[in-house]
């Protein structure tokens, strides 16, 4: 039988986990605080979407799922909601009719612009007080925590 008084235990008002998911949660709160403030009905997830069909058009919906770390299921609905929108289009693979690829449409592409602004808007907001040099450890010790957890997952 197993001591549990020996184990260690987790303090969340300690823990770097709990406060990146709180941090995570918050910052998207603001963010949809101000899309809506604007009258955009967009999330920030498919804001994400937008974005990644901006730097690269032409993706589907399995690669979007890795570079923004949703499952299948969960883009493909939001890819949905996007085309209903009118802010991407699908479109057969010219090679192999059986994939489809996603493109942002001129509207996509207006309305990414504008929520450029507001995701700026949005970090400038949660990283208020935080000096340039503590903003840089804070990004490389986050992008260290991706990869730990990614090799993790693998």
């Amino acid at each position: 039988m197993t001591n549990t008084s020996s184990m260690n235990k987790v303090n969340l008002e300690t823990s770097v986990n709990h406060h990146i998911a709180i941090s995570a949660i918050m910052i998207k709160r603001v963010f949809f605080k101000i899309l809506s403030r604007n009258k955009l009905s967009i999330t920030p997830e498919q804001w994400n979407v937008l974005y990644h069909l901006t730097e690269s058009d032409g993706m589907t919906i399995g690669e979007l799922s890795e570079l923004t770390y949703k499952d299948f299921a969960n883009m493909s609905r939001m890819t949905q909601k996007l085309e209903i929108a009118g802010f991407l289009e699908k479109r057969r693979d010219n090679k192999d009719k059986r994939i489809f690829k996603l493109y942002i449409t001129e509207n996509g592409k207006k309305v990414n612009e504008q929520i450029h602004q507001y995701a700026y808007e949005s970090t400038n907001t949660a990283l208020e007080g935080i000096d340039e040099q503590s903003k840089e450890i804070i990004l490389k010790s986050l992008k260290q925590v991706i990869l730990n957890t990614e090799k993790f997952l693998k």
